[in-house]
């Protein structure tokens, strides 16, 4: 038998499931982590006193879209001389 006869005779391969499967996992570890954090951020939300997630709203909620995002710092520069 040759070579090419025995290519002809063999079963096609089978994809490969591994990638499926670590794709799934790796999905339902997203969402696990996700329901985790929310649980966590509902517990601090219930045992916190209400400045610090006030404190918490307004800095995650602090830049706009059109905004560069970071913290925001008030310069006050004084003038030495004015020019006339």
């Amino acid at each position: 038998m040759s070579l090419e006869s025995d290519r002809k005779h063999q079963l096609p391969r089978r994809k490969s499931l591994w990638p499926w499967l670590l794709l799934l996992i790796l999905t339902l570890l997203a969402i696990y982590s996700w329901n985790r954090a929310t649980e966590l951020w509902d517990d601090f939300s219930r045992n916190m006193p209400t400045a610090i997630i006030e404190l918490f709203n307004g800095l995650l909620n602090e830049h706009r879209r059109d905004e560069r995002a970071g913290p925001k710092l008030d310069v006050m520069v004084p003038v030495l001389f004015s020019v006339k």
